[in-house]
């Protein structure tokens, strides 16, 4: 017998399931097509499952002029809200409110003559976003950055692990007279990120369910997997292997912010009927 344990944190977070309900809801209610800037979310199930309601991602938000344009739970870059304004197109801003925390917190540290360091990935679409608010004058940090400020001012993609923000500032530390830093770090990213940690280290195997284009999953993987090695990043119930759990009897399961429970409970049921 298997027996099977959720981390308590599971499923959509308040942004993704804010994004979601948002534009399901305004798709009902207006009858007509609803664009969304790239994926609303960065999960490929509940994407096509959105388009089935008449939610369509673009990549060109350019090529539009008609229509109502929803901004993804990531945002969107600047030039992007402009043009849709100018256009006279309607919209629906759905970009998660601790997204917009980042990009406040940028611009008031630009305005009071920080250099602004983004600590991040450089090529996630919240990353874009936040430097495109700041006209571009900023730095995306990474280990190759080389540069020296008086004042440097630092905020955080919110799915960052607090690992990789403490190692930023300690190196921006010894580079600054003056330094300040807004941990941007979305609390729900840490709190599931340590339950699925905690269950890893009681757990025979683990399974971290979410997109592969979803940063707060791959980095929950990533988290997971140096406490436990017998851990898989899958999308769905179909990629669950039996031979994986031979002879195992305490499995975990944990999943990214932009996986719904439907999915969840598909592969909880998977795993308990093997």
């Amino acid at each position: 017998m298997i027996e099977v344990i959720k981390t308590k944190h599971i499923g959509f977070c308040f942004g993704v399931h804010r994004a979601v309900s948002t534009v399901m809801r305004e798709a009902e209610r207006r009858g007509e097509p609803i664009y969304t800037l790239g994926p609303l979310l960065h999960n490929p199930q509940m994407v096509e499952k959105l388009k089935a309601k008449g939610i369509e991602p673009v990549e060109d938000v350019f090529r539009l002029d008609k229509g109502v344009v929803a901004f993804r739970s990531h945002g969107i870059r600047r030039d992007e809200e402009e043009y849709i304004r100018a256009k006279g197109l309607a919209f629906i801003d759905t970009t998660c409110p601790f997204v917009k925390r980042v990009r406040k917190r940028a611009r008031y540290l630009r305005k009071n003559g920080y250099m602004v360091v983004i600590a991040g990935d450089r090529r996630h679409p919240e990353v874009k976003s936040v430097l495109s608010y700041l006209d571009n004058d900023g730095i995306v940090f990474d280990s190759l950055c080389s540069f020296e400020a008086k004042k440097i001012g630092v905020v955080s993609q919110t799915t960052l692990d607090q690992e990789t923000l403490s190692d930023v500032v300690r190196v921006l530390a010894a580079r600054a007279e003056e330094l300040r830093v807004y941990n941007t770090i979305c609390e729900s990213t840490h709190t599931r990120r340590r339950e699925a940690v905690e269950l890893a280290g009681v757990s025979e195997a683990m399974l971290i369910v979410g997109g592969r284009n979803s940063s707060n999953t791959t980095k929950l993987f990533e988290s997971v997997r140096r406490v436990q090695p017998c851990a898989y990043h899958i999308e769905t119930a179909d990629e669950i292997r039996p031979e994986w759990f031979a002879r195992l009897h305490r499995i975990g399961i944990a999943g990214g912010a932009s996986t719904p429970d439907e999915i969840i409970d598909r592969v909880e049921r998977r795993v308990k009927n093997l």
